[in-house]
């Protein structure tokens, strides 16, 4: 069976499809797939999945359903949070995937009536997802790779908890809040989606991205192209050194 790697877009998988030897390109419900060998022998399927949870999901299943992997690469860019000691370029892998907005937000009592509290899933007793028994709210455990010799001084690498979002963190004061929350050090969009569906088909995946930016106060502008090519480059070659 074939080995799974999933992009939000075309960029982030760039260097792994020019790769490809002998490949063949698919187009499916609106995705893009490329199969084809890397190295010697080594059999995969790219999906571009497009942006967000639904996206994710969406090329997550046609990847299981039409081509039966039997592990799952997420491959990407994501934002640092502040306190992370992460750079832009620097790798990280994720030890859990974390969805960050599902749940319940109140307020609080009268005298502190401006103050929002957030409750995850387990708080409100409703699993995301029952799969051999086991109740999954929030948090998705992940795969993480055999140890490899790193040979780039380009970049660090570090694990921890990754958090998925529907709308980026472009506020210092609520990176803080949500790093503290889940104990995190990035943020993304697509990660937990494909978690959620790889542990309904006992797939197991691994999330490997490049940091692109740091999470602070920010204009509602796109991030540096220049550091979004670094990030998912570096992903990139990370994951050759692991296939």
């Amino acid at each position: 069976m074939p080995l799974g790697i999933i992009t939000s877009t075309q960029i982030e998988a760039d260097l792994v499809t020019r790769l490809l030897i002998e490949r063949n390109d698919f187009f499916i419900q609106g995705k893009y797939f490329y199969k084809g060998i890397l190295g010697q022998n080594t059999d995969v399927v790219v999906c571009i999945c497009g942006v967000g949870k639904a996206n994710a999901a969406h090329g997550t299943t046609l990847l299981i359903e039409r081509f039966k992997i039997d592990t799952l690469y997420v491959i990407g860019v994501g934002g640092a949070y502040p306190s992370s000691g992460l750079k832009i370029g620097d790798i990280v892998i994720a030890e859990k995937e974390i969805y960050g907005d599902e749940g319940l937000a109140t307020r609080s009592g009268v005298k502190e009536k401006n103050k929002i509290n957030f409750y995850t899933m387990d708080k409100i007793n409703i699993p995301l997802c029952i799969a051999d028994g086991i109740e999954y709210y929030n948090e998705f455990p992940m795969s993480l790779p055999k140890k490899v010799k790193i040979q780039s001084s380009d970049f660090k690498v570090k694990t921890g908890n990754f958090i998925t979002v529907s709308t980026c963190t472009g506020i210092l004061e609520r990176g803080m809040e949500l790093e503290k929350r889940f104990d995190a050090i990035c943020e993304n969009m697509e990660g937990a989606a494909v978690a959620h569906i790889c542990a309904l088909s006992k797939i197991p995946v691994i999330e490997i991205r490049g940091i692109s930016n740091i999470i602070d106060d920010r204009a509602a502008e796109p991030l540096s192209k220049i550091d979004i090519i670094k990030a998912a480059e570096n992903a990139q070659r990370f994951l050759l050194q692991l296939i």
